[in-house]
């Protein structure tokens, strides 16, 4: 792709057709018709695409509606995503904003702050939002960092070898929500790791080797390898060593 020297650049509104170039920036609003491969791809305003994205770099500062999967080394999303497939980054995905994807999200590192909404699965080396999380199926990270904000978050099952679950501090950005930082939990299935400290919970089941159960937690199980503590904040059920 970096040889090809064509580029996509639409300014205003504008109706085009996918293809192969090597940027490709849209400023206003733009539908494009098809599957698009580039190497960089920066939405200033909306685009409407009705294919999939291959991109080295995938940048939106605005909204973009995709029928089919992004693809790229890094995606930084400054707005709002709503995406038909899969979204897949090998190396950063940037959270800030919204992304809603039907499909699977995974991406090397996937960090940032506001919401994200999957339908299916997500899958990363690390995994570290502060916000508003719901996914359908697994979340699964060596390092997850889940810091509630503004609205409960629904994860299945989560699996991972560190996972940190915690209300966050207000953001400056959304300073005027500081009021609904407080009532934010996370509610799932499944929790497993090596190392978990969890607050504000409601889960089924938690396993792991080292375990602490802080404030606002309500678990029917824990079943932990080598060390248990639990706040007295917090609501056990039932817990069980495991040899």
């Amino acid at each position: 792709m970096g040889n090809n020297v064509r580029h996509l650049t639409v300014n205003g509104s504008a109706l085009t057709s996918g293809g192969t170039f090597h940027k490709v920036t849209i400023r206003g609003d733009a539908t494009i018709n098809g599957d698009l491969l580039c190497d960089r791809c920066k939405v200033f305003g909306n685009a409407d695409v009705s294919g999939n994205i291959e991109a080295k770099s995938f940048h939106i500062f605005g909204q973009a509606n995709i029928r089919g999967n992004v693809q790229g080394e890094t995606i930084k999303l400054f707005g709002e995503m709503n995406l038909r497939g899969n979204a897949a980054a090998a190396y950063d995905f940037h959270l800030r904003g919204a992304v809603h994807a039907d499909g699977d999200v995974t991406g090397g590192t996937i960090h940032g702050y506001g919401e994200m909404k999957v339908s299916r699965d997500c899958e990363a080396d690390v995994f570290s939002v502060k916000g508003a999380v719901e996914i359908g199926n697994i979340l699964n990270a060596d390092q997850v960092e889940l810091y509630l904000y503004f609205a409960d978050s629904r994860i299945f099952e989560i699996g991972g070898k560190t996972i940190r679950v915690k209300r966050s501090k207000a953001m400056n950005l959304l300073h005027f929500l500081k009021r609904f930082a407080y009532d934010s939990k996370l509610k799932a299935e499944t929790i497993e790791g090596d190392d978990i400290y969890l607050e504000h919970t409601d889960a089924k089941v938690v396993r792991g080797d080292h375990i602490i159960i802080g404030p606002g937690c309500s678990i029917d199980l824990v079943e932990y390898h080598t060390s248990f503590q639990q706040d007295e904040k917090a609501i056990v059920k039932e817990k069980r060593k495991q040899s």
